[in-house]
């Protein structure tokens, strides 16, 4: 059974773009296997809303044909412009390597040495076919950059692939790599396709459709009877998933639905199956390959073209002898049968069991009659299968903006609908924690009713955020828990600014620690004023150093203006820039940040215990007592010129504790910090400490 299961999923993979997979994972089979009229509305809309391009509209629009030598384009233009961006497929071991000599005859096509395949340095094969059509063409006069776009478009019309490009996003190492592992596997083929597609710029099934050929033994260990006479035809394609899969050849970010489309869409292709679009949904063909793969039977779902099994026994002695004629078969559980014009086709377990129930212009729901979970919605005339939003709020009216509704869903919290303009819809947290409460005067505040740390304003006419909102008292601080970790925001002039940016405008009083009594320091060298602060037994500057030394080559200032950022020093510059009986902190005194129980922390009160060495605006220690030493280092890192620039470290000038006091470099972390050698070129800011 687990092979049966194992080939099951792979039958998902032929033909269709998988969005509609994906859309409807949610609900399993509810609504991916739905059929009828309002079974293809739903594959059209899902193929829509997943890939966000052209739904389904009709087969002529993006079927492919499939007969024999299949050409035919669809008829609005595009280019496949990601096969000419972005990085090329890397093949991850998956190309074929040759060795000889290669070249072109006279006519500009694809001619190997001395009648051989192989080749003077390693290719893959998808480059290989498009640089032997590209060559043609050029020798042909087309210019090279049209010959090269033109043989692209061609091999992928060749293969199915442009209908498939049209619903569902690929990359270009997707491509190529998909490419380069269907061909890889049989080299003679591969010789006869770069050929025959270098002089036609076409190929007929018979002429490319060999590849699955080399695949065919790789399977051949499963035999059991049932498998052998229903999924052979699959052994080839599980085979190939397996083995893509197992030799690490995509890098796509969903390694299973990608380069598995592709290759699934060529075996489609090769089988001459059209593509499955929503107006065949249901539809049941038969399909093979001559000498290759046996004809089999086979349906078009919201998932693409499964295997039909059971299709004869189940309909042999039921005649289809009037249209919308539905019946349940009796061999196979939950699989459903529909009288059209062609025969019988499969239909679904809503249209078989609403067939009876008329559908009219108001909107209902009804229960399954075979399944408690399982509800249908009459809306538009048509049946869908109902989500669970539609079945709680159908025939609730709508009539108030941001009026609420609890959901029978309790788990994780419970679940909580909202009234908006387009219908009811589920609310957001922040619209639970807000509840139903009208926001009915200006500036009115209300608490979070699920997280009470945070409030939110009334603000024209809608409740907003409070940091969106005018404020208007001068340095008065909120954390905002909502914004990963307590964000703060500090009012300045009406408005609220986040405390993670850096400020110029801010009044220099509000990098300090308000709740610490500052000493003072005045530098007698041109009259400037520090804020001094006692920690561990010694004075520091709690200001960074804004002296301009002799030589403006050897300090800058940080920010024109902005008196708190202070000048960035050079390495020279560094061990003379402190006042007169004050000097550059070294490790040892460094090292008495960390306090004796420091061992005894938890692991997160270690991962933040820095940060209270840090002023609290521009250094991203907002989730954290920021500052309780009121040293207020600032996050300004390296000068910013050049390569230098750097604004996201704590970095300062610093003596190392050797007798030699050679001049460092600090780095301040939240979690740690460390000393290094400087560079010559770094330019760093100074905190001073007294002898």
């Amino acid at each position: 059974m687990k092979i049966f299961a194992f080939l099951l999923s792979v039958l998902l993979l032929l033909a269709c773009s998988d969005p509609e997979n994906v859309a409807y994972l949610n609900d399993s089979d509810l609504i991916a296997e739905e059929g009828s009229s309002s079974s293809a509305e739903a594959l059209s809309s899902a193929t829509s809303s997943v890939s966000g391009n052209t739904p389904f509209s009709s087969s002529s629009d993006v079927a492919v044909q499939s007969s024999g030598n299949e050409q035919q384009t669809s008829s609005s233009s595009y280019y496949l412009d990601f096969l000419d961006v972005g990085a090329p497929g890397s093949g991850g071991g998956c190309a074929v390597a040759f060795s000889a000599v290669a070249g072109s005859d006279a006519s500009g096509g694809f001619r190997p040495s001395d009648s051989t395949i192989f080749y003077e340095k390693s290719v893959y094969p998808y480059r290989l076919i498009i640089e032997g059509r590209t060559s043609k063409l050029v020798s042909e006069g087309v210019p090279a950059e049209e010959a090269e776009k033109t043989a692209k478009r061609e091999f992928v019309t060749v293969l199915g692939l442009d209908s498939l490009f049209r619903e569902v996003s690929f990359t270009r190492a997707d491509v190529e790599d998909a490419l380069n592992l269907i061909f890889s596997y049989d080299s003679v083929t591969l010789y006869s396709v770069v050929q025959l597609f270098s002089e036609k710029g076409t190929l007929d099934r018979s002429e490319y459709c060999g590849i699955w050929n080399a695949t065919w033994n790789l399977g051949r260990g499963w035999g059991r009877d049932y498998e052998e006479k229903y999924y052979a035809p699959y052994e080839k394609l599980s085979v190939w998933v397996r083995s893509l899969a197992s030799r690490g050849c995509f890098h796509s970010g969903n390694e299973d639905v990608a380069p598995t489309l592709i290759i699934g869409n060529v075996y489609r292709k090769c089988i001459g199956l059209p593509y499955c679009s929503a107006d065949m949904f249901g539809s049941v063909k038969r399909a093979g390959l001559k000498n290759i793969i046996s004809d089999t039977l086979y349906f078009c779902n919201a998932r693409g073209w499964n295997l039909l099994v059971n299709y004869e026994e189940d309909t042999k002695d039921i005649p289809c002898d009037e249209i919308g004629k539905m019946f349940k078969s009796t061999s196979l559980n939950e699989r459903y049968y529909v009288c059209k014009e062609n025969g019988w086709n499969v239909t679904t377990k809503m249209d078989y069991e609403t067939k009876d129930i008329p559908c009219g212009d108001s909107a209902k729901i009804v229960q399954s009659p075979t399944d408690s979970t399982r509800f249908y919605l009459c809306k538009d005339s048509k049946w869908k299968i109902a989500t669970q939003l539609e079945k709680e709020t159908t025939g609730v009216p709508c009539d108030r903006i941001g009026k609420m509704l609890e959901s029978e869903i309790k788990s994780n919290g419970g679940v909580i609908y909202i009234c908006r303009d387009s219908g009811w819809d589920v609310a957001t947290y922040r619209e639970k924690d807000i509840g139903d409460r009208a926001c009915d005067a200006e500036g009115k505040t209300v608490q979070g009713l699920r997280d009470t740390s945070m409030s939110y304003v009334c603000y024209n006419n809608a409740w907003t955020d409070f940091y969106k909102a005018p404020c208007s008292t001068d340095n008065q601080r909120r954390k905002d828990s909502n914004r990963g970790g307590n964000e703060q925001y500090i009012c300045y002039n009406g408005k609220w600014h986040s405390s993670i940016e850096w400020n110029c405008d801010f009044p220099k009083e509000y990098y300090f620690n308000p709740n610490i009594e500052y000493g003072t320091l005045t530098d007698n060298r041109d009259g400037e004023t520090y804020r001094t602060v006692e920690f561990r037994g010694k004075i520091w500057m709690a200001e960074n150093l804004r002296y301009a030394i002799g030589d403006s080559s050897q300090s800058y200032s940080a920010q024109e203006g902005c008196q708190i950022a202070g000048r960035f020093y050079s390495i020279e510059a560094a061990a003379t820039a402190c006042p007169a009986g004050w000097r550059l902190p070294d490790t040892t005194e460094l090292n008495l940040f960390y306090s004796d129980d420091y061992n005894h922390l938890s692991m997160y009160e270690k991962n933040s215990y820095l940060a209270k060495f840090k002023s609290q605006i521009g250094s991203r220690c907002s989730a954290f007592s920021c500052n309780e030493s009121g040293l207020s280092f600032l996050m300004l890192g390296l000068y910013p010129k050049a390569e230098n620039k750097n604004y996201e470290n704590v970095l300062y000038w610093i003596y190392g504790d050797d007798s030699t006091k050679d001049i460092i470099f600090l780095y301040l972390g939240d979690t740690y910090m460390y000393f290094n050698q400087a560079y010559m070129d770094f330019y760093l800011p100074i905190r001073c400490v007294k002898e």
